[in-house]
């Protein structure tokens, strides 16, 4: 078996690796969380495709049902709806906060019967509603197939009508409850929450800021108007000291972790190669890693002696199980 002690690469790595100093990163609120209230807001709808190239739906009942009856409306007869160029769709779509009657939002479209491609087809006039069954947008308009440049294999049975949904009812969100708003963290983490708090006690004496049920109310001061004081709030900067993580994505080899994420005294081997992770006096040595390692410098010695990213993965799962691993490891 072979064994590579890490220790003998102390000079090369001196000169590939120098020590580097970490320092904290500040971020703003807006960044790391949202006003409660202030969510976007999905709507959805049928509809059909017109102007295809014989690639539509050839058995859908659905399909013929609804020419038929999209013809009737027309003033137009006929028991002979039937096309190849047509195909029945389902239009999904998003809506921001505060969107306004006229506004103009992307639609996709996608089929749901046996149409081969909806490509170069035509989306006629239909409606979105939302979960309460109330219309807030009309779509028309021709279809783009994404990834359709010859580049990049699209799937031709989804596409998107760009700007073609016209808002026709506003949403107008409700954030002030009580004469307060709620600060919601996207990861919530009472670290993070206390530095929110005292930086907000610190600039707004008066807001009262206080922890609760995942969120954090904040009291409307006097004679400050909404919009500055959401925005002031938004724009303050706090060092958020979240749970360390380690993220891998088993398909794509792909593996995201924090500088500091920290490893203790442990052996690993795997295919013939043995990595220690043990005590050390030695200093200067960036080579041997150390009680309290990180798992940057482990990942450094690894690809420098030729480990695949697949090897590294199984490493690090066997660090977790070992408990020597000090993060949260989560695998996609």
């Amino acid at each position: 078996m072979m064994r590579i002690f890490i220790i003998s690469m102390t000079a090369a790595l001196l000169i590939m690796f120098p020590p580097v100093s970490r320092s904290e990163v500040s971020v703003k609120l807006k960044d790391i969380s949202f006003i409660d209230g202030l969510k976007p807001n999905q709507v959805y709808g049928f509809g059909l495709v017109v102007g295809l190239q014989g690639t539509g739906d050839s058995r859908s009942m659905i399909t013929r049902s609804s020419l038929k009856n999209t013809l009737k409306s027309l003033g137009l007869e006929g028991d002979d709806a039937n096309s190849k160029n047509t195909a029945a769709v389902l239009l999904t779509a998003q809506l921001p906060p505060f969107v306004r009657i006229g506004d103009r939002i992307d639609i996709t479209v996608s089929s749901i019967g046996d149409a081969k491609s909806l490509e170069g087809g035509i989306l006629i006039q239909s409606t979105l509603k939302g979960g309460d069954n109330i219309t807030y947008a009309v779509v028309q308009g021709p279809l783009a197939i994404q990834g359709g440049d010859g580049k990049v294999r699209g799937v031709k049975t989804v596409a998107v009508v760009t700007g073609g949904g016209v808002i026709e009812k506003e949403i107008i969100p409700d954030i002030v409850k009580n004469n307060a708003i709620f600060l919601v963290l996207s990861n919530w983490d009472y670290s993070a929450a206390d530095s929110i708090i005292k930086s907000l006690e610190k600039q707004f004496p008066e807001s009262k800021p206080e922890s609760g049920d995942g969120k954090i109310k904040i009291n409307l001061p006097k004679d400050v108007k909404l919009h500055e004081f959401i925005s002031a709030i938004q724009n303050i900067e706090i060092t958020p000291a979240y749970n360390a993580r380690v993220v891998v994505n088993e398909r794509t080899g792909t593996i995201v972790t924090g500088g500091n994420v920290k490893i203790s005294e442990a052996i690993v081997s795997k295919e013939g190669v043995t990595v220690e992770i043990a005590k050390s006096d030695k200093r200067g040595s960036v080579a041997h890693l150390k009680e309290s390692g990180t798992v940057k410098d482990l990942m450094d010695v690894l690809n420098l002696i030729g480990l695949s990213t697949r090897d590294i993965i199984s490493i690090l799962k066997a660090l977790k199980d070992a408990g020597a691993l000090h993060a949260e490891l989560i695998i996609k």
